[in-house]
């Protein structure tokens, strides 16, 4: 596709935005780790390990520290096969929804515009969440994927932009905690739409540090229509 698309990648949502369409959904949906069953497989390598291997623990249960040679039943090493199989298929499935997604994003646009996020931090703060998803790995896939199209990826200074915080209807910045996914413009005539999407729509009119304004009351008229329809869709998603 041509032309410029705004992009908000959450944790677990992603917001998108172009001339023609606007969507918001949960980031990666399919991909799913069971995580009751990874755990009922590693407490089995664990008991395994500690009956096999009595002398590499102390009487408390700890590990003992010092060099030695592990011994690993049969049965140990057909859990590690078998863990090793759910990881791959998972490995597998993210790397298959992540090109799907580029490829879908792509479609509306190659200039793609998204706040500069750390995803290190994302790791810090949820990691169970990211280890699964990786929002970073999807960022790499993308930009590579844009160069080669002959496109591009800005990434916008979040402390210089502040979108989740700007009102276009009153031109200020007004707080509002993370848990709120609602934007409510301060202009009580201006029906309310999802937050994510609302940024999005704004990173489309955005250069590194700054945004335009100008553009972005230019373009509201034509896109307050799309943002509605997703705000729907994202509430009847949701409930």
């Amino acid at each position: 596709g041509e032309g410029s698309v705004g992009l908000v990648l959450g944790r677990c949502t992603i917001a998108v935005v172009s001339d023609t369409a606007a969507w918001v959904q949960q980031f990666c949906p399919t991909v799913q780790e069971p995580w009751a069953e990874t755990r009922v497989i590693r407490r089995a390598l664990d008991r395994s390990r500690r009956a096999t291997n009595p002398d590499r623990y102390n009487p408390d249960g700890t590990y003992r520290r010092g060099r030695g040679r592990w011994t690993k039943s049969t049965r140990y090493h057909k859990l590690q096969v078998r863990l090793a199989e759910q990881q791959r298929k998972l490995a597998a499935e993210r790397k298959r929804s992540h090109g799907q997604l580029c490829n879908e994003i792509l479609a509306q646009g190659k200039e793609i515009k998204t706040e500069n996020v750390s995803y290190l931090a994302f790791q810090k703060s949820f990691g169970r969440s990211t280890k699964v998803r990786a929002p970073g790995m999807f960022m790499t896939l993308l930009t590579r994927k844009a160069e080669n199209a002959g496109g591009s990826i800005t990434l916008i200074n979040t402390q210089k932009t502040r979108l989740s915080q700007y009102d276009h209807t009153v031109d200020r910045y007004i707080k509002k905690p993370l848990s709120q996914r609602i934007h409510i413009f301060g202009n009580d005539a201006v029906e309310p739409v999802q937050r994510d999407l609302y940024s999005a729509f704004l990173a489309k009119y955005c250069s590194k540090d700054s945004l335009d304004v100008r553009q972005v009351l230019e373009a509201w008229p034509a896109a307050e229509p799309l943002l509605r329809r997703a705000t729907s869709k994202w509430k009847e998603s949701a409930s």
